[in-house]
């Protein structure tokens, strides 16, 4: 019996796109470096104290959350490569100062300023990918992209390992060293970015405050239900930890969890141009919320690397189907806007996120119950999804 003659091949992705992945890839790269070593540096260096470690992380994140939704509706009005040229820029040349800080305020100044730079991106980065990639391919794109940030993620804090295996005691050193992969990012901007030409049609200036329709707030609230879930990954090492992981291995299990997402969103990319991103998006919680449920019932620690492992996969696969559906429910020249809403809600929601999570380990009920409601509040954020949220129809010909 003859086989069907296969599709046509896929066109390569822009060069934008390819280049935002290797931004991304370096940029978390370089962060990754740094930000484990935080806490220990504030503390011993900086005369700091753990609640001095809390606020700057949780004032630099709050930063980061609130400049996204601002970014993103500007990039609606002046296009997205200055914006991403200044978010990734503010970043590369701050980040490194924390090797020349003298003062738990100086650490945050420089690290609310790294997060700014953050902020600054996201949206415009997201909605360019929008801007430049066809419905069709979206799910590759954005699967591109954060399977390398994942992948710099993961082998920054073993960059961090190697290099003060080598200079013990040269923290100094190694955030100073944080501008080479600073300055390469910015070179690969400036060598492959460019905004999309936009047609006559899509050029609608934004309003003076950026509105949603009803299945975007139907979406956001679906998000902000399932972030509610997605706490620090913290928890995971905290887990992992209590069950018999040396503290010498734990960065072994964070770069595990890293490689697996790096993996996942690679390989989740045909699934979520193959499915619509709605369905992909459920799927992706869904294993989150199995990936939970097993963290919650599990008794000893390979279950629990095994259960990690299913989280892992889960965020490989529920990020850039995410961000492909943010985008095909973003009306014509709103799409930095909607990204910035999007990005908005996530960050909001990472505090009570991370209080629900931390109350419910210590109030008695502990890593079952803490887990066990992750998991419950995903699979409600998967039902409601799947019944409320009802992405346009393409028009005909599409």
């Amino acid at each position: 019996m003859p086989h069907a003659a296969p599709g046509p091949p896929r066109p390569p992705l822009p060069p934008a796109v390819r280049g935002l992945g290797w931004t991304s890839f370096l940029t978390d790269l370089s962060s990754e470096a740094i930000y484990p070593l935080l806490p220990a540096f504030i503390t011993r260096e900086l005369g700091g104290s753990a609640l001095s470690v809390g606020l700057i992380d949780g004032i630099a994140n709050a930063v980061a959350a609130i400049s996204r939704l601002p970014a993103g509706w500007l990039s609606d009005r002046i296009g997205r490569r200055p914006l991403i040229l200044v978010g990734y820029g503010l970043s590369a040349i701050v980040r490194p100062l924390m090797g020349l800080v003298g003062s738990p305020l100086g650490a945050l100044a420089v690290r609310a300023t790294d997060r700014l730079g953050k902020g600054i991106r996201s949206a415009p980065r997201d909605a360019l990918v929008t801007d430049l990639v066809e419905p069709v391919d979206r799910g590759r794109a954005f699967g591109h992209i954060r399977a390398l940030d994942h992948l710099g993620a993961a082998l920054g804090p073993l960059v961090a390992l190697g290099f003060l295996w080598f200079f013990p005691g040269r923290e100094r050193m190694l955030f100073l060293l944080s501008l080479i992969p600073g300055l390469a990012t910015l070179a690969i901007i400036r060598g492959t970015v460019r905004d999309a030409a936009r047609p006559a049609a899509a050029a609608v200036a934004p309003a003076p405050m950026p509105s949603l329709d009803r299945p975007q707030k139907l979406l956001l609230g679906c998000v902000a239900v399932w972030a509610l879930a997605a706490s620090s990954e913290q928890f995971l090492l905290l887990r992992a930890a209590s069950l018999g992981v040396p503290a010498a291995l734990v960065p072994a299990v964070w770069f595990g969890i890293g490689i697996t997402k790096s993996l996942a969103a690679r390989l989740a990319a045909p699934v979520i141009d193959r499915l619509s991103p709605r369905l992909a998006v459920v799927c992706g919680w869904l294993v989150f919320m199995a990936g939970y449920a097993g963290l919650a019932l599990a008794g000893g620690l390979p279950a629990a690397l095994a259960a990690m492992a299913v989280v892992a996969a889960g965020y490989g696969l529920i990020e850039p189907a995410e961000r492909s559906l943010v985008a095909q429910l973003s009306p014509a020249g709103r799409q930095g806007a909607s990204f910035g809403w999007y990005s908005l809600v996530q960050g909001l929601m990472a505090i009570p996120a991370g209080l629900l999570t931390g109350w419910l380990w210590s109030a008695g009920g502990g890593a079952t119950a803490a887990f066990a409601t992750s998991a419950a509040l995903a699979g409600l954020a998967a039902t409601l999804l799947a019944l409320l949220v009802r992405p346009p129809l393409p028009a005909p010909g599409h």
